[in-house]
């Protein structure tokens, strides 16, 4: 495997990962409309936020890598949040934020979705989403996805460092793994990151980790359907293609099946879900083994995948 064409971004975080408050903090700066970028207002924000210089620079960092945000002044780096964004973290007058806190675990899935996608040709590059759309292993070593990831960019024409790449491979670990070392004793790192709740990689030594595919029980219907029909409009962008193959769905770079590292099993049961929550619009079939998903929409161009979040947030409003 070689990847050539892709942008690398493997820095930016000051090797902090996401932390409980940040996504909150973040929001309100740029609901306010302050740059994310003049260092006239770093101090300003070391005070508002209450974190060090690194830290601002880090949220500032992962607000964008999350997609949450889209670029309105390049110059004085002024930013909005994106339609999903605000439905997630703002009140306005007609509804309350559906999860302004982060307090949902769908929410934390939905979030990784956003910030781990991609799609292979203009997408940015680092080590977690390199892990969550090429790595093939169960096992996970740090020196060996090192390897992994600069065997997979050798003829790329940036150079990546070793010590670039080793900070953010250190980043991906924290971000994610859940760090019982001993089993009565849980490492209390474990719980800096939001994302360590989703179960996705787990420290089973000083140096192992472990990346099983799952069924992934606690990610919710609804955030798996937003991811799907997004990925099936990067996919069949502009085009009248309304099938795409389990396989794919389960193992192409940036499907839902690769990202949320789900096992076979596990697609048919969400796939199943999906049937019932979008009353037939998305089925899958399994006809003398060719098993495909197809929706039924007449343009899934125009498909806004958040619809089907409102079941999740607020399901007493059906």
């Amino acid at each position: 495997m070689s990847i050539e064409s892709t942008t690398l971004k493997f820095s930016g975080h000051q090797t902090f990962p996401i932390r409980y408050g940040w996504i909150y903090k973040i929001i309100q700066e740029v609901v306010k409309g302050e740059s994310l970028s003049s260092k006239s207002n770093i101090e300003q924000q070391m005070q508002t936020m209450g974190m060090g210089k690194n830290m601002v620079l880090s949220v500032r960092h992962w607000i964008r890598a999350l997609n949450l945000v889209t670029c309105i002044d390049n110059k004085e780096q002024i930013y909005q949040l994106t339609p999903l964004a605000e439905l997630l973290f703002t009140r306005n007058n007609e509804q309350a934020a559906y999860d302004e806190y982060l307090d949902k675990i769908g929410t934390t899935w939905l979030l990784h979705w956003l910030l781990q996608s991609i799609e292979p040709s203009n997408s940015e590059l680092n080590a977690s989403r390199f892990f969550f759309n090429y790595f093939n292993g169960i096992k996970v070593k740090k020196d060996s996805l090192a390897t992994e990831i600069k065997d997979a960019l050798v003829n790329h024409e940036k150079e990546l460092t070793e010590a670039t790449l080793n900070k953010d491979i250190d980043c991906l670990l924290q971000m994610y793994a859940n760090k019982s070392l001993q089993s009565n004793k849980i490492n209390e790192d474990s719980f800096t990151s939001p994302f360590t709740e989703l179960a996705l990689l787990k420290q089973e030594d000083a140096r192992s980790y472990l990346a099983d595919l799952a069924r992934r029980p606690s990610l919710p219907v609804e955030i798996f359907t937003y991811a799907l029909i997004d990925y099936m409009k990067r996919k069949h962008q502009s085009s009248q293609v309304n099938t795409l193959s389990f396989d794919a769905l389960l193992n192409d770079v940036g499907s839902p099946g690769r990202v949320f590292r789900l096992s076979s099993s596990g697609l048919s049961d969400k796939l199943d879900q999906v049937e019932t929550l979008t009353e037939g619009k998305i089925a899958w079939t399994d006809t003398q083994g060719l098993r495909q998903v197809q929706h039924s929409f007449d343009n899934v161009d125009n498909i806004d995948p958040s619809q089907y979040l409102k079941h999740y947030y607020q399901p007493e409003e059906k």
